[in-house]
């Protein structure tokens, strides 16, 4: 992965988290970051980590956009302590990582970023927050799996929610995304794209500079 970005070596760390320590990567421009984005990986038991290739691609887009960007391995993938929770517990790592990231910068607006199981799981974080009147500044959802989980039902997403899958995905049902129009959210649709979105990774990192960028311009 190529990447040309002026920007702070990236940070390897360990945070606490309710089922342990939570093995994370922090990176950030050299100039004060617009926004901080928790970048959130796919299923723990398939092999998901913070180093999946569209998480870091997410992670560059956010970067390119001026932010900051925190991808954290769940409890039991890696060095993160713990084990899988079927992702329930997963919610709370997220928890943890964002208020971590929210200590670090806490005078820039920050936004929750998922791709597969962790766009499930940073869904579902990010309404319990929003029903918490701590609503993140923005959801964005990376191949939401709709062929494997069931939308959230009776929830107040965050106001500020965006979609991308790619038309050959084979775990997300077009059809089934009108979830997302009824909740004001946008989608967006790359033709060809699979799941892992093979061949189509800058487009990943595109999207998420372009979302972001809409977004902090717009508070």
């Amino acid at each position: 992965m190529v990447r040309d970005l002026d920007t702070q070596p990236p940070r390897r760390l360990f945070l606490d988290g309710l089922a342990g320590r939570l093995h994370a990567t922090f990176e950030r421009p050299y100039t004060e970051p617009k926004a901080a984005v928790l970048h959130l990986h796919p299923h723990p038991l398939h092999g998901g980590s913070r180093q999946s290739n569209v998480v870091r691609h997410g992670a560059l887009g956010s970067l390119a956009a001026g932010c900051a960007a925190l991808r954290v391995d769940f409890r039991g993938v890696g060095q993160s302590e713990g084990r899988y929770d079927e992702g329930e517990g997963e919610v709370d790592d997220a928890a943890a990582a964002y208020a971590w990231m929210r200590e670090q910068l806490p005078d820039v607006p920050a936004f929750v970023w998922g791709f597969s199981f962790g766009s499930r799981v940073g869904l579902d974080f990010s309404i319990r927050e929003t029903a918490a009147g701590r609503e993140p500044a923005g959801y964005m959802g990376v191949a939401w799996p709709t062929n494997f989980y069931a939308w959230p039902q009776g929830e107040i997403w965050p106001e500020r929610n965006s979609f991308l899958m790619g038309s050959a995905d084979e775990y997300v049902n077009l059809a089934s995304m009108n979830r997302v129009k009824q909740h004001g959210g946008a989608l967006h649709v790359i033709e060809g794209g699979t799941h892992f979105f093979q061949g189509q990774l800058d487009e990943v990192s595109s999207w998420t500079q372009r979302q972001l960028e809409s977004w902090i311009t717009q508070p």
